[in-house]
């Protein structure tokens, strides 16, 4: 079936072994993140590493089992990554993973500052003029399929064929392989009763009509449950799509069809499951679009009332944002966070909202802190949320005085904290 659809390509089509004798020594090879996380093609690089001479692997959020770990752990392949999850974080904490903080817009560049010449992409099986598709993620593979000189793809033949800026010909693929793992999926925390009052907090800030970001995680997903649940209107989704959309789609809370150039959701990535997969084959409704557009503030903050939501590890009482670190401990990255708030705070009555549980799951920790300290860092400067939201209400931020910050962060802070942070908080302001 695979020599069939490759047509005049099917001499490209070898084993993945073979493929990674393609990749030239010392290479920079960026691979695809997320539900287009090339598993086939890593778990051969982790294999073939000390063969190319010390390459170095550049990548986002990885799905799947890191299969490559084993060769950063020996030395034979470096790993940069600008988000690190899942087994990156033992990796990273053992020093043999490098972190890069970068915000999602300025990754095309950078892989341009790397000097990145070999991609490995997860993709469609081509369609009868030779088109294949990058289906989930554009993100930087639009950008780096366009840069690297060698290209791998690994054949899937599930992938779904999205709109936007996914379309890469099998002329411009040096080799396939054929897909030995499931197409990578993504499934979110469930929601539970402090996410969904957090929920309600949020839908009393939302304008009528808003274009929404909302961030991945229990929080994000809680607030799109309740905005489907409310009946409520919006108009365009940006960012990141999550299986939630597609309810959001089918209710007719978010409209179905284009409205001007642009569909109603319009993202850089797919994160779920085979649902939302399957709902994005050739679904003119969803877009997946690269960074240059999809995380460019400039962009879109054309669209009016466009409002960020995302989630944090903590904040302060002046209102600086943690989204990376967890008590010394390099967990997650910058993200798309910075590029949104910046598109909201340009966008015509938008707003930045960081949305977050006051405590920890095990109330151990408070996540409304008097100050970032203990390895911690700032994702965003505290000028940047216009509201912060714990399932205790909302401490609006913006045009306020860091005595009043203080005091609107205190009041949705979990009561067991309130007490000793405001003590520590004291000389604030």
């Amino acid at each position: 079936m695979l020599l069939r659809v490759l047509g005049m390509n099917r001499r490209k089509l070898i084993t993945p072994d073979e493929a990674m004798a393609l990749i030239p020594l010392g290479a920079r090879i960026v691979a695809s993140p997320g539900c287009g996380t090339p598993e086939t093609l890593l778990q051969a690089l982790g294999r073939c590493a000390d063969q190319i001479a010390q390459p170095t692997l550049y990548s986002g959020l990885q799905l799947g089992a890191y299969p490559f770990l084993d060769a950063v752990e020996a030395r034979s392949l470096r790993y940069v990554t600008w988000h690190v999850y899942g087994a990156a974080r033992p990796s990273h904490d053992a020093g043999h993973t490098q972190y890069v903080p970068a915000r999602a817009s300025s990754i095309p560049l950078l892989l341009e500052e790397w000097e990145i010449n070999v991609a490995l992409v997860r993709v469609s099986e081509p369609d009868a003029d030779g088109w294949c598709n990058l289906g989930p993620t554009a993100s930087y593979p639009a950008a780096a399929v366009v840069q690297a000189d060698v290209i791998l793809a690994e054949l899937d033949p599930m992938l779904p064929r999205t709109f936007g800026d996914t379309r890469i010909h099998a002329d411009s693929i040096r080799a396939f392989v054929e897909s030995e793992q499931p197409t990578c999926t993504y499934t979110t925390i469930d929601v539970d009763a402090v996410a969904a009052e957090i929920a309600v907090h949020v839908l009393d800030l939302l304008p009528d009509d808003p274009t929404l970001q909302l961030g991945i995680g229990a929080v994000p997903d809680a607030i799109g449950l309740a905005v489907t649940d409310a009946g409520l209107h919006v108009g365009r989704i940006v960012g990141m799509a999550t299986d939630l959309m597609i309810d959001m789609l089918d209710q007719g809370v978010l409209r179905s069809r284009r409205n001007g150039k642009e569909p109603a959701i319009m993202v850089t990535e797919l994160m779920g499951t085979q649902r939302l997969l399957a709902a994005s084959d050739q679904n003119d409704a969803i877009g997946v679009y690269g960074s240059n557009i999809g995380h460019n503030p400039r962009y879109l903050s054309n669209f009016d009332r466009l409002v960020s939501i995302n989630s944090a590890i903590e904040v302060d009482l002046t209102g600086q944002v943690n989204a990376e670190t967890a008590r010394n401990r390099q967990i997650s990255g910058v993200g798309g966070s910075a590029d949104f708030a910046e598109a909201a705070h340009g966008s015509a009555g938008g707003m930045s909202i960081v949305a977050l549980p006051s405590a920890t799951r095990d109330q151990a920790y408070s996540r409304i802190v008097s100050g970032l300290g203990n390895g911690a860092v700032a994702t965003l400067a505290r000028f940047t949320p216009d509201a912060i939201v714990t399932e205790y209400g909302v401490a609006w931020l913006r045009g306020r005085t860091l005595p009043e910050r203080r005091d609107a962060l205190l009041a949705i802070a979990h009561p067991a904290f309130r007490d000793a942070l405001s003590d520590q908080g004291s000389g604030q302001g």
